[in-house]
């Protein structure tokens, strides 16, 4: 693997987190009514509050990342076929 798929992978992986949060976060407002908890709120938030909203957040960060990995593999891999019928 190159330098430049090592980027792809990780800009698409970093993209990926990035639109998890938003939508764990918009989700979160949409069922509750509230905020996500966060760091500064961890002491007044009711812990089963927050555990849940930990275990929903890194089930759809998985997710995406997962989802983004094999993209961004199918997509390279076609790069790399390219190059090597040039």
């Amino acid at each position: 693997m190159d330098i430049t798929s090592k980027l792809i992978t990780a800009g698409a992986v970093a993209a990926a987190g990035f639109v998890a949060d938003k939508i764990v976060d918009k989700g979160w407002v949409m069922v509750t009514g509230r905020p996500a908890p966060s760091k500064e709120e961890e002491d007044t938030a009711a812990l089963v509050e927050v555990l849940v909203f930990a275990a929903i957040s890194g089930a759809v960060v998985a997710l995406t990342r997962r989802y983004a990995l094999r993209g961004t593999n199918k997509f390279i891999a076609k790069r790399e076929a390219r190059a090597l019928q040039a």
